[in-house]
């Protein structure tokens, strides 16, 4: 790139004036010149700005490294912090596990010697109560054995007492059937005799009362005789009765109008 100022300064020139061609020659050489330096300076100066852009980028791109790296450094920071609190965590939670397996397996040894323990117990306790329950099955035995002799004894008590008992009730309904027997043979005979004293009193009265009823079989017919001589005699004297009528008519006589009623 020319400078300026050699630009702006005319050459120089050995002897008198100059002619006009070399004068015009100069001008067009100075705006040509000029131009050159116009453009070259438009070139730096566009070449300055977008090197100042570049920079501007630059910072910005350096800026947003600083800031990702502070960030990553940040996180990083966060995650060495979790990574240790967990780290501290395991370790704990390790160390609390190593202390309730230490813990279980002295909690496993006790229990074992307390079972053993109760094992034994248990064992002598089962021994003893065997021989408890040997010693009570005898006692059982001798007083089941004597429970069943005097139950035997008993039931052949209550055995006989029951013969007995039956023998005895035998012999009282045999003795009350013989006394309800010869009681109903006596009603049966005295029935037997009040029914032929009741037979013989009818049979009195029904030949009584056969004699009074001949009596009046008698008496009604005598009654009839008599009763039918008067009816004949009232006839009679009725047939001799006449009448004349007022106008000379003569009537016969009424002895139909008087007849009596027949005979019971």
């Amino acid at each position: 790139m020319a400078d300026v100022s050699q630009v702006a300064s005319p050459p120089a020139h050995d002897g008198g004036g100059m002619t006009n061609s070399q004068m015009q020659a100069n001008l067009t050489g100075a705006k040509e010149a000029r131009k050159r330096a116009e453009l070259d300076a438009q070139l730096l100066a566009n070449r300055i700005a977008l090197l100042k852009q570049e920079e501007e980028k630059a910072w910005k791109k350096i800026e947003e490294t600083r800031k990702r790296a502070n960030e990553i450094v940040e996180l990083r920071t966060q995650n060495e912090l979790k990574f240790n609190a967990k780290e501290e965590s395991y370790k704990a939670k390790w160390q609390s596990i190593r202390n309730a397996q230490a813990q279980n397996t002295m909690s496993r040894e006790q229990a074992k010697a307390m079972r053993d323990e109760t094992r034994r117990s248990l064992l002598d306790k089962k021994q003893q109560n065997a021989q408890n329950t040997k010693h009570q099955s005898q006692q059982i035995l001798l007083q089941k054995k004597a429970r069943e002799e005097a139950d035997h004894d008993s039931n052949k008590q209550r055995s006989n007492y029951l013969k007995q008992m039956k023998d005895e009730a035998k012999r009282r309904m045999e003795e009350n059937q013989l006394a309800q027997m010869e009681k109903i043979r006596e009603d049966c005979e005295a029935r037997t005799a009040q029914e032929e004293a009741l037979r013989a009193r009818t049979d009195s009265l029904v030949a009584k009362m056969e004699k009074e009823e001949m009596e009046l079989i008698q008496r009604l017919q005598n009654t009839q005789s008599v009763q039918r001589s008067a009816y004949e005699e009232l006839e009679a004297a009725l047939g001799q009765t006449s009448h004349i009528s007022p106008g000379g008519r003569q009537y016969g006589s009424y002895a139909g109008a008087a007849k009596p009623p027949p005979a019971a």
